[in-house]
């Protein structure tokens, strides 16, 4: 796994997001699942009950994607890149409305267009000729 450049960023970025996602239920108590406005995360970033269980299955993906092999990190890695990417775009304009399910504001939302950028350049340019052999 450490030869990897993608497998290597799965499993960081993964087990990131899973900790983001357990700790944010610390913030959470009393704030509705779906709440607009969130707790505060490390004073920061705004969470509820729906984005920390996002956070834990997208962190959870990573991981078992960087475990299996370089193909799945790579690919998985480029997707949830261009997820947040596009959530990064969305959550502009969520942010103050009714419709901010996640959350959202714009540490969240600088959160996540440094993690698709990181993920996309890696995903998209390191291990080219993945194969789906474990390495």
């Amino acid at each position: 796994m450490t030869r990897s450049p993608n497998r290597m960023l799965g499993a960081i970025v993964g087990a990131f997001f899973v900790l983001i996602g357990l700790l944010g239920f610390v913030v959470t108590g009393g704030v509705e699942f779906f709440a607009t406005e969130g707790g505060l995360l490390a004073d920061v970033f705004s969470v509820n009950g729906f984005h920390n269980v996002v956070h834990i299955i997208i962190g959870t993906v990573l991981l078992l994607a960087a475990l299996a092999n370089r193909a799945a990190a790579r690919a998985l890695n480029s997707t949830i890149g261009f997820a947040f990417l596009v959530l990064g775009f969305v959550g502009l304009m969520l942010v103050g409305s009714e419709f901010n399910v996640l959350a959202l504001n714009a540490a969240d939302n600088a959160l996540h267009f440094a993690a698709a950028v990181i993920l996309l350049l890696v995903g998209i340019g390191a291990d080219k000729r993945a194969t789906g052999v474990s390495a």
